[in-house]
């Protein structure tokens, strides 16, 4: 429902002051867009570059099939995730998780009783682990800057196609009403005043 204006001079400054906000406030969220815009692209970069170094070190790991069958069943209590550690980040407003390491449960092991290569293997599989666990936080930093982005969008196109038009027109009627009050008003008062001088001619 649209706003019903009043047509006096406090809802003229009223209107003014809300259109001046409103144009005060859309380089700011301009900018924010411009931000957000570059850090997607930077992290969209980052997502590609740890997909393809998953894909080697997976790759790496397949050809090592044989290796794997070696340890196998001792492997599994090497890479058990015992917690993903992030650090918060702050990106044009928004609060974000930034990936630092993926932390594993660590048993001890015979170096006699495990084949020469388990180190290795322990090694490439974390990292593999790891590279997986660090694309998950980038996507979701991709997620939560595209609703930013989206959201600070809507508010610039709700500024620059309703707020602010809506509050131009507002002046304009405000200001034609009241010049035309003040005209009328004028023309009233040149009316009373001839036919006062008018009665003062008759009198005299």
């Amino acid at each position: 429902m649209a706003e019903r204006i009043r047509l006096n001079k406090v809802s003229l400054r009223e209107q003014k002051q809300k259109m001046a906000m409103y144009e005060r406030f859309l380089p700011a969220l301009e900018a924010r867009k411009q931000q957000l815009i570059m850090q997607l692209a930077i992290i969209r970069a980052n997502i590609r570059t740890q997909k393809e170094f998953l894909e080697t070190t997976r790759e790496e790991i397949r050809s090592w099939a044989s290796l794997y069958w070696d340890v196998e069943r001792a492997l599994r209590f090497y890479i058990i995730v015992r917690e993903i550690r992030c650090a918060s980040r702050n990106i044009a407003g928004l609060k974000i998780r930034e990936f630092k390491e993926v932390v594993f449960d660590n048993p001890g092991y015979s170096l006699f009783r495990t084949p020469y290569s388990f180190d290795t293997v322990i090694k490439r599989t974390r990292e593999a682990i790891s590279l997986r666990e660090g694309i998950k936080i980038l996507e979701e930093q991709e997620q939560i800057l595209l609703e930013g982005f989206r959201k600070t969008s809507q508010r610039i196109n709700l500024y620059e196609k309703r707020l602010i038009p809506q509050c131009r027109e507002a002046v304009r009627r405000v200001s034609v009403y009241l010049q035309d009050q003040q005209a009328a008003a004028v023309g009233v008062a040149k009316v009373a005043k001839r036919l006062s001088e008018e009665a003062s001619y008759y009198t005299d």
